[in-house]
């Protein structure tokens, strides 16, 4: 399963690299600093770097977080309740994991929550430990992500 994230940011490098925004910084003086995004997998803290990026096309938000090169991030539908559609969770202990709601037997196997610009993202995902690719192993992990949108 290959899943591709993509998106655009207006998150600048600099000092604050990896700081939330200043309150204010949207031009509203008393508008709050987004948070940082959270993502865990297998109840471990996974490392994510970098902006949030959410785009909506369609019925989706599409959901980026740090470097897109890495493929952490979530295609979450806009409907009541939310669906999730794909996760990517990067290379987790070299295996490179992911949800689709695509492949057969997955459409339950992950869930949203959605609060205003919030969103909190949890399920199984799945990939192959090609360690020995004589033998490959499928793996899978629990997650959890929760990120709030700029």
């Amino acid at each position: 399963m290959v899943a591709a994230l993509t998106g655009c940011s207006n998150y600048k490098s600099g000092s604050n690299a990896g700081s939330p925004a200043t309150p204010g910084a949207s031009g509203s003086p008393n508008a709050a600093a987004p948070l940082a995004p959270q993502v865990t997998v297998d109840g471990q803290p996974h490392p994510v770097s970098g902006g949030v990026t959410c785009n909506t096309s369609g019925n989706n938000v599409t959901i980026g977080i740090g470097d897109v090169s890495n493929g952490v991030g979530a295609v979450v539908s806009t409907g009541y309740p939310p669906l999730v559609r794909i996760v990517g969770l990067g290379t987790v202990n070299g295996v490179a994991l992911g949800y689709s709601d695509a492949v057969p037997g997955q459409a339950s196997r992950a869930g949203a929550a959605v609060s205003g610009n919030s969103y909190t993202i949890k399920g199984t995902a799945a990939g192959s430990d090609l360690s020995n690719p004589q033998a490959p192993q499928e793996v899978s992990e629990s997650f959890e992500m929760d990120v709030t949108c700029p």
